[in-house]
């Protein structure tokens, strides 16, 4: 039987055919992807909030405990404390961490306009030049003009001088939101880079880089999200007599702060191997919120990584039960033995990050992951197949899983290396038993 629905041989273990959800999902666009505050600020790979939004209906009941272990900015979250959930969260990346708490906390929106008016006065108001304020990025000039460099720092002094708390951290969502934008990258562009094309364009006058008309004009769309959250949350609060609670807990997917057993269902959508610097994706927003760490080690820890040092993968042996990791390690090694030990270092990875949802998880609880399938070095990773492989030596049984195409670009991550992902897999893993090989 077929692990997916392209005509793909049967498996040995009968394992059902995917259901194809393409026509349920293909029809959200546009505000039904972003309602509330889901859109409040851009984020790579980002899955619609259907998806998970189906599998906490699907797999829980109200007053379930949901964990997302890559929450990346927080859709799983909001998603679960819409439908009477509590929720926990955790990422790695400190951006994800304040779009997550930014977009999941209700906000009174008159108190919030309250202070939205003067702090965009004094920002108007401001005539000194705060060019001294902007941060030590490197290469600054090569990304900012002098006076978008000086209007940044004119909307951050005001920012950074309010109080500490929900709002300003709402007022910093809504200034890093615009960085990028007044920056001189390509805003199509995943990472960073300031391109042909943008050039061509900066010379034909056809970009903007007003940088606190930006922001002001930001700040008053993103107050109308924050009404609709707002609106959103007192629904939850009548509906499920209180609102749920959501924890943004830990950095580690692959070791969870949260104890044995106490969570009902995770859902996430985890990172490709070595498909997005996801470290780089946000490196500017970073600079400006001065949440940039040691970069290269951040880099280095995330699950998906390209980095690897010639000591880890020098003494390492491509070795694995798992017959389909092998198949691309062996492909991979005969082109660069680093390239084979950061594949294998990505699932094992996974394989860690499954043992530990095995443990937090309840008994007979169900862990949903939304894969695709990217290309490294011209080599395609059939990570659906290898995932479900490594669910098997977690203790994980794998009841079904569901198919669509992905239609949503802006939500999708870059095709690098001829990676272009068409379909996403839902994997829908119950637990059955305490993990039984601790190797890949």
């Amino acid at each position: 039987m077929s692990l997916d629905s392209q005509g793909d041989p049967p498996d040995r273990r009968g394992l059902a055919k995917p259901v194809d959800l393409s026509d349920e999902f293909g029809k959200y666009i546009g505000k039904q992807v972003s309602y509330a505050t889901h859109g409040i600020h851009r984020y790579p790979a980002k899955f619609i909030p259907q998806i998970p939004g189906f599998c906490i209906q699907k797999y829980s009941k109200v007053g379930d405990r949901v964990l997302d272990p890559f929450m990346g900015s927080g859709t799983t979250l909001l998603e679960s404390y819409i439908l009477g959930r509590h929720s926990y969260g955790v990422d790695i990346h400190p951006l994800a961490n304040m779009i997550a708490k930014v977009k999941t906390t209700p906000l009174d929106p008159g108190r919030l306009r309250a202070s939205a008016e003067p702090l965009l006065e004094a920002i108007r108001s401001d005539g000194s030049d705060n060019s001294a304020l902007a941060p030590e990025i490197p290469n600054r000039d090569h990304w900012f003009k002098p006076e978008v460099l000086a209007d940044l720092a004119t909307v951050k002094k005001h920012i950074w001088g309010m109080r500490k708390g929900d709002q300003q951290d709402f007022f910093k969502i809504c200034f890093s939101s615009i960085i990028r934008k007044m920056s001189n990258s390509d805003s199509d562009s995943l990472i960073p880079e300031v391109t042909s094309f943008r050039k061509k364009l900066d010379a034909q006058g056809k970009t903007s880089f007003e940088a606190i008309p930006k922001f002001e004009n930001t700040v008053r769309n993103k107050l109308l999200d924050a009404e609709e959250l707002w609106r959103v949350s007192k629904h939850v609060e009548k509906e499920y007599r209180g609102a749920p609670s959501v924890s943004i807990i830990g950095k580690d997917a692959r070791e969870i702060s949260l104890e044995d057993s106490s969570v009902d269902l995770a859902v996430t959508s985890p990172p490709y191997a070595s498909a997005v610097h996801y470290v780089s994706v946000h490196k500017l927003e970073m600079f400006w919120l001065d949440l940039m760490p040691d970069m290269a080690h951040l880099d280095g820890q995330v699950v998906g990584t390209s980095r690897a040092y010639v000591s880890e993968y020098r003494p390492w042996e491509p070795k694995t039960s798992v017959p389909e990791l092998k198949a691309v390690m062996d492909e991979l090694v005969e082109t660069e033995k680093k390239s084979a030990y950061i594949v294998y270092k990505y699932f094992e990875d996974m394989r860690r990050n499954f043992c530990e949802v095995n443990r937090v998880l309840k008994r007979h609880g169900v862990y949903c992951v939304v894969v695709g399938e990217n290309t490294f070095r011209k080599v395609r990773i059939p990570t659906y197949r290898i995932l479900a492989r490594i669910a098997d030596k977690c203790g994980f049984e794998l009841e079904g899983a569901f198919v669509y195409d992905v239609i949503n670009r802006h939500l999708d991550i870059p095709r690098w290396n001829d990676s272009r992902i068409e379909r996403d897999h839902i994997l829908v893993m119950r637990r059955r038993r305490n993990p039984t090989d601790d190797r890949l």
